[in-house]
């Protein structure tokens, strides 16, 4: 078996050259996309279906698609600290 990596960011680059290939760099991460603009009231529809919504559902329903972007913009990150931490953890070094 070979030796660990000296340093967790060498560790992190031997899992993206698995990942990704060797031959290949690793994509640059995806710009963060434009908050969307909050709905106007004007805009909301009431049909049978919401009318019967709470005020719980319709909160969901709105804030989803702002959710959904920030957890695309900011996953990476944060998937990459904890990976960080978790090998850290494990190796019991850095």
């Amino acid at each position: 078996m070979t030796q660990p990596p000296a340093s967790i960011d060498a560790i992190l680059a031997s899992i993206r050259a698995r990942v990704t290939g060797p031959d290949e760099a690793p994509a640059p991460p995806p710009p963060a996309p434009a908050a969307e603009p909050a709905v106007p009231l004007e805009t909301v529809v009431v049909t049978p279906e919401t009318a019967t919504m709470t005020l719980d559902d319709l909160i969901r329903s709105l804030l989803a698609p702002q959710i959904k972007a920030w957890l695309d913009a900011h996953m990476p990150e944060i998937v990459e600290k904890l990976a960080r931490e978790e090998i850290k953890r494990l190796t019991g070094k850095l």
